[in-house]
């Protein structure tokens, strides 16, 4: 009893002793190089993210001790999102001080898929609709408005060539962006967009219209800006003369109507192919699919009556 009791005093005084080594031991600096380095921290990133790329970036000894002195300090839900300047010559404890006093004026600029240039910003001219790639871009605040727009077609270039890579479908890249523009907001997952990209170009290859109610969004919202953009059209709305009405001209509109994200681009150069013309999306919220119009109109009776 008397050893139980005597390793029930001394395995606790151990643990604590070396946890203190532990943490004495990683809380000093990395090396004595006292050259500055950029670290951006992400709006609403998560702290063991922080931790781990902090780590791998040499700026802290463990990712464990960061956490730990974060949250003992009450600290956790303190830290700042921005770019920071950090060397690898401050202390665990410095590094979390300097990131719960928050980086640079700099500034988080987030676009969102699907988004029309007007809803992301008036600066823009619609020349540049579907060429916004979405992303978050951390802005420095002297940036102007060209400096920030060519951030943003860089990203998109990069984006646009990877998703490119190993296409198995020729078109034009224009013509891909346009096309992107329609599956960005005819569909969700990157299977079903693939799946539609087959559809449009089967229609395509016969000369069928493209009958995509997003392009009939498009122009109603044009014509007149709504206070919400993107809501369910009615069939008189298929009736506006426009270029990018689907339901009444055949091929693509003449220009992107939205900018899409990366599945929209990838799934234009690898669609699914398929023998299917037709597709609606369901109120229970799966896509449903058609050879034939008679297929197609008894899927709409079954799934959005």
């Amino acid at each position: 009893m008397k050893k139980i009791a005597l390793i029930a005093i001394i395995v606790p005084i151990l643990v604590c002793f070396f946890g203190f080594l532990f943490l004495t031991n990683n809380n000093k600096p990395v090396s004595d190089n006292k050259k500055t380095r950029d670290f951006v921290i992400a709006p609403n990133e998560k702290l063991v993210n922080i931790a781990t790329r902090l780590q791998t970036n040499n700026f802290i000894r463990s990712q464990y001790a960061f956490l730990f002195y974060s949250i003992i300090s009450g600290q956790k839900n303190s830290i700042k999102s921005g770019k920071f300047r950090l060397s690898e010559s401050s202390s665990t404890k410095d590094i979390i001080q300097k990131l719960i006093k928050g980086g640079s004026a700099d500034y988080w600029l987030k676009i969102i898929e699907g988004q029309r240039v007007e809803e992301i910003t008036p600066r823009y001219p619609k020349t540049e609709e579907g060429y916004l790639f979405p992303d978050s871009y951390l802005i420095p605040e002297y940036y102007t408005s060209e400096q920030i727009l060519a951030v943003i077609k860089d990203n998109f270039d990069k984006k646009f060539a990877q998703a490119k890579q190993n296409s198995t479908r020729d078109i034009n890249d224009t013509d891909a962006v346009i096309l992107a523009s329609l599956l960005e907001r005819e569909a969700r997952t990157l299977k079903s967009k693939q799946e539609i990209a087959g559809i449009l170009y089967n229609r395509l290859d016969i000369g069928m219209g493209l009958q995509v109610d997003a392009s009939i969004q498009y122009i109603r919202d044009s014509l007149k800006k709504p206070k919400e953009y993107w809501q369910p059209i009615t069939s008189a709305d298929t009736n506006i003369v426009s270029p990018y009405n689907t339901y009444k001209n055949r091929g693509l509109p003449p220009a992107p109507i939205c900018s899409p994200g990366y599945d929209s681009l990838y799934a234009v150069f690898h669609p699914i192919d398929s023998d299917y013309m037709y597709y609606i999306t369901g109120h229970d919220g799966n896509m449903h699919y058609a050879k034939s119009h008679a297929e197609h109109t008894t899927n709409v009776a079954k799934y959005l009556k």
